[in-house]
């Protein structure tokens, strides 16, 4: 034999709502605590994106460095060889040239081409006497016959 509950019905109306009440909460419970478990996972899942894009991010950068860095390495090299074929060169055409000469020679023809790449821009360049090898003079000017004359000038 076997027994199977099919449904209770209380005796007392009372009791009857009171368990009602107890349903419902219960009820209402499980739903929210099921709901926070489901906001909970998507919250779960935000933050391991929001990981793996930083790792990502992480590695491009890791990427870029390592990419800048032999470039900038390549071209130091380019650099080094220029220099070394410029200082050769004039070695073997000027033999009685020394070295302080030749290393000055190049640094001036690398101003010159940097201010060529400046010229061909919009930027503005300010020199300093020193740098522009500038002195200043005074020079003594005197009025004679209505006009200016530079008496530092000698009219021989």
């Amino acid at each position: 034999h076997s027994l199977e509950e099919t449904g209770y019905h209380c005796a007392e109306r009372s009791t009857a709502a009171i368990l009602e009440q107890i349903i419902q909460e219960t009820t209402n419970r499980m739903n929210k605590l099921q709901q926070q478990e489901s906001e909970n996972e998507v919250q779960l899942q935000a933050i391991r994106g929001d990981i793996e894009e930083e790792k990502a991010m992480s590695e491009l950068i890791k990427i870029q460095t390592e990419n800048c860095e032999a470039k900038s390495k390549m071209e130091g090299l380019s650099e080094a060889e220029k220099v070394k074929s410029f200082l050769e060169q004039l070695s073997g055409d000027f033999p009685d040239m020394n070295i302080a000469t030749r290393i000055n020679l190049w640094q001036t023809l690398r101003k010159e081409d940097a201010l060529r790449a400046i010229a061909k821009g919009k930027a503005s360049l300010y020199f300093t006497p020193n740098d522009a090898n500038l002195s200043i003079e005074n020079h003594q000017h005197v009025k004679a016959d209505n006009s200016w004359v530079d008496d530092s000038v000698s009219e021989d």
